[in-house]
């Protein structure tokens, strides 16, 4: 089911002020928002988790929420698809397992990407940059 491209922010922000991810799908001129799900490598009893500690994902701050925003902006007004993952004071966006953005309160690292011309980088280094330093990691191969 695609939403009107005005109404995926409305979402977006509800998504983060409760402290979730979300997972963007751009089909055909529709907007699919989703709450974003792991991968599973591996099958996992209950018995192997009871002793595991899940911490509670805070909202991002405001500032980490308008650049959130800005950037899915960007991306879903060229039609890509993404995800985006939040940690505590920092946020990941990711393009596929091998390819995605870390950002922080400070700086951002564009990791599996050998320039910042590459698309969909080449979209939103500008929105990076004004952030603050961007660290490129380059692939190995």
């Amino acid at each position: 089911m695609g939403i009107a491209l005005s109404n995926w922010k409305d979402q977006v922000l509800s998504m983060l002020s409760q402290g979730k991810g979300f997972e963007i799908t751009c089909e055909g001129g529709s907007v699919k928002v989703s709450e974003v799900k792991g991968v599973s490598k591996g099958s996992v009893s209950l018995k192997q988790v009871k002793g595991i500690r899940k911490g509670r994902v805070r909202p991002p701050s405001a500032k980490l929420r308008e650049l959130i925003v800005e950037l899915a902006s960007r991306l879903v007004a060229s039609g890509k698809s993404f995800k985006v993952t939040l940690g505590q004071g920092d946020f990941t966006l990711r393009f596929d397992l091998d390819h995605y953005v870390r950002v922080d309160s400070k700086s951002s690292s564009v990791v599996g990407f050998k320039s910042l011309d590459e698309d969909p980088i080449s979209l939103i280094v500008d929105i990076l940059e004004s952030h603050g330093e961007v660290r490129l990691l380059k692939p190995l191969t």
